[in-house]
């Protein structure tokens, strides 16, 4: 057993120490047999603090179905809300990693529309930034324009205001992210042959060291293959027009905090393509490893149904430790990632490995009838389950490493204007 939610046995009896859950089978701190009284000695780690907690018989825990006492994370700063019978629940994916709690700082924030969602992911972003990290946040609803306001960040809108040039890096990533770009944009990959066509009309047309990249690729593919033309124009005076080209100089922007408002493009077919251009502007603008950044995919269901786009996401996903960068999709259930395709494709199993390679996960209340993708995708038991689907408005299910914690979010004074979503109800 994995954590005090899991389902017991008659050889196992959990206690958690901080943010550690232990088995008594793998761990000879915890002594005594499935039914009498047993503890762990406390461990002292990196930002966690040596607390006794879970004090019971296994027995007991059974029955309760709840620890007697949750000492949350055991991680020190403001926090996010309270643990149901327990102490103040503090989450930061950074220390959490340092800490030894996680194995990644990526998170998956997941639950039904009203649950909490925005508000946690609020939350998060604006004590990281408190303490000096950054944030590129991208909005496609136009939701966190508030929190910007509120914490010195800019709003920025592609496609309106600015366009970004993400064409900076070697040939080779150049060509791999437009190769990507351009199969999102049709919907389809490209063959052999159009590959080939687009690498010799971007090299062929200096298009890297042009102002206007995509207009010289138009250009360049124009008369050579009319329909690789016809895609590319709409990046010039088309639908995406002013996402990666566009009259002036390209954004550049050093804010802390950067929140890409894509609501242009909001229930679009083209949201994909947006998101993607958001995401590579977002790695750019977090690429100090020094510093940690979040990076939040709200609505992430436009990449993880796009499997061109998953396809190069999933290694900059996997880069997140090394690069300092906390990815943070929000969903409103694991059945989002179903477009990715057919079960057992390979479209859907990278889909459903970039939710995987989270190590926490904030889970609001969900429908019944989506706890089998749920359990599916990240595993869940019984007892988790039926959780799930009672928790109520702003409390969430949180699973962090082998630990889970039920939550309740508790905004401050100095939070309530940033995380209020209803006021356009009132």
């Amino acid at each position: 057993m994995s954590s005090w939610f899991g389902e017991g046995t008659t050889a196992t009896c959990p206690y958690r120490h901080g943010a550690r859950s232990i088995d008594r089978r793998q761990d000879p701190a915890v002594l005594g047999s499935a039914n009498r009284l047993v503890c762990a000695r406390p461990r002292r780690g990196r930002g966690v603090s040596p607390i006794w907690t879970h004090w019971a018989t296994s027995s007991q825990l059974n029955s309760f179905r709840l620890p007697l006492h949750d000492a949350g994370t055991g991680l020190s700063g403001l926090p996010l809300g309270r643990v149901v019978r327990g102490t103040q629940f503090v989450f930061d994916p950074f220390d959490a990693y340092r800490a030894g709690i996680v194995t990644s700082p990526n998170v998956a924030v997941i639950g039904s529309i009203g649950a909490g969602k925005s508000t946690v992911v609020k939350m998060m972003v604006a004590r990281g930034l408190e303490r000096n990290r950054s944030a590129v946040i991208l909005d496609p609803k136009g939701e966190y324009g508030m929190l910007a306001q509120a914490r010195s960040g800019v709003v920025v809108r592609l496609g309106t205001s600015s366009w970004w040039n993400p064409f900076v890096e070697s040939e080779g990533d150049n060509l791999n992210f437009l190769t990507a770009l351009i199969s999102t944009a049709r919907g389809e990959h490209l063959s052999d042959i159009e590959r080939a066509t687009l690498e010799q009309a971007w090299r062929s047309g200096a298009c890297s060291h042009s102002s206007r990249p995509m207009e010289s690729l138009w250009r360049t593919c124009s008369g050579v293959d009319d329909a690789m033309a016809a895609t590319v124009r709409r990046f010039v005076m088309g639908d995406l027009a002013g996402l990666i080209d566009g009259p002036g100089p390209a954004l550049t922007n050093t804010a802390a905090l950067v929140v890409l408002d894509m609501s242009q493009w909001w229930l679009s077919e083209s949201l994909a393509v947006a998101a993607l251009v958001g995401w590579n502007m977002a790695s750019h603008r977090l690429a100090d490893p020094t510093v940690p950044g979040y990076l939040v995919i709200d609505e992430a269901w436009a990449l993880l149904q796009n499997e061109f786009a998953t396809t190069w996401l999933q290694g900059a996903w996997k880069l997140a430790r090394a690069r300092g960068i906390a990815n943070v999709a929000v969903v409103h259930r694991l059945l989002d990632a179903d477009g990715a395709g057919e079960l057992g494709s390979a479209s859907r199993s990278r889909a459903v490995g970039l939710i995987r390679d989270c190590s926490t996960y904030f889970l609001f209340c969900h429908a019944e009838g989506d706890l089998g993708a749920v359990k599916e995708t990240i595993g869940m038991s019984e007892l988790e389950a039926q959780y799930l689907v009672a928790l109520p408005r702003g409390s969430a299910l949180v699973r962090y490493g082998t630990s889970s914690s039920v939550v309740h979010l508790e905004p401050t004074l100095e939070d309530l204007p940033l995380v209020d979503s209803d006021g356009a109800m009132r």
